[in-house]
């Protein structure tokens, strides 16, 4: 008689999921050689299509410098639990898979990727919107920072003793599962609202002092919105640094409704 357990090894070996588990350790890989994801944290994590099962990594991949194999992956449920896992030895999902997980539930994204690079990181630490500068960027709108201060809910969590249980998937630590959570319902709130612009493209949003949560369609659109995030948030940091610049030329045969290059 069959299982679940024999289901969900199956699905895992089948060639969908398989593709799906290259292209995720391909784009780990991509992350760390680019510097948007160091050891400091990183996550990833792909819907099977026509399922509620997600694909994710392991915890501490950016200590592992993002060498990931297919076999360290997991399958995971919409709510967290483990429903299958090539090798018992290693840890689970990072915590904030959670975020993923809630944008999943509330909206039609498909794919998140998370990482610390400093430019998005510059923005999230004071608690700033990205709004879109570079061409690329204003396809994708603004990228807002979800306002959960970590140490301030953990002291909460702590002085009054709130349970917050760990999903059997996920790497237990109780602490930051009650953070991460409120991030990922806030996260899902703001996907829901937004949820049309997936016709067209993704959401990318920041966690205060925390980092970047890129949504797309499947986890390489998701990837492109992450990416065209960091550009645009590199390019207005360093643009503040050229405010001043003498040069007041017009573009040259201009015509009605172009712009001077002037600030």
């Amino acid at each position: 008689m069959k299982t679940n357990g024999d289901y969900y090894k199956k699905l895992f070996r089948s060639r969908q999921v398989q593709k799906y588990g290259q292209i995720m350790c391909e784009l780990a890989k991509e992350c760390w050689e680019l510097k948007l994801s160091d050891t400091t944290g990183f996550s990833i994590s792909q819907v099977i299509p026509n399922t509620n099962i997600v694909l994710a990594d392991r915890s501490g991949t950016g200590f592992r410098r993002n060498k990931v194999s297919i076999k360290d992956l997991l399958l995971l449920d919409l709510d967290g639990n483990l429903l299958y896992q090539q090798n018992s030895n290693l840890k689970m999902a990072p915590v904030n898979i959670v975020i993923h997980l809630e944008g999943y539930r509330n909206s039609s994204a498909k794919g998140c990727i998370h990482w610390h690079d400093p430019f998005t990181n510059a923005f999230a630490c004071y608690g700033k919107t990205i709004h879109p500068l570079t061409l690329q960027s204003k396809l994708i709108g603004d990228t807002p920072c979800i306002l959960v201060d970590d140490r301030k809910q953990k002291n909460l969590r702590l002085k009054t003793g709130i349970k917050s249980p760990v999903p059997s998937g996920l790497h237990v630590r109780p602490d930051v599962y009650f953070v991460m959570k409120q991030v990922g319902e806030r996260a899902g709130k703001i996907l829901s609202e937004r949820n049309e612009e997936f016709k067209r493209h993704g959401i990318v949003m920041t966690h205060y002092e925390h980092g970047l949560f890129a949504f797309g369609r499947d986890i390489e659109e998701a990837f492109e919105n992450g990416y065209r995030t960091y550009r645009n948030a590199q390019t207005i940091i360093f643009s503040n640094s050229i405010k001043n610049y003498p040069d007041k030329k017009a573009l040259k045969n201009s015509g009605p409704g172009d712009l001077d290059n002037s600030f």
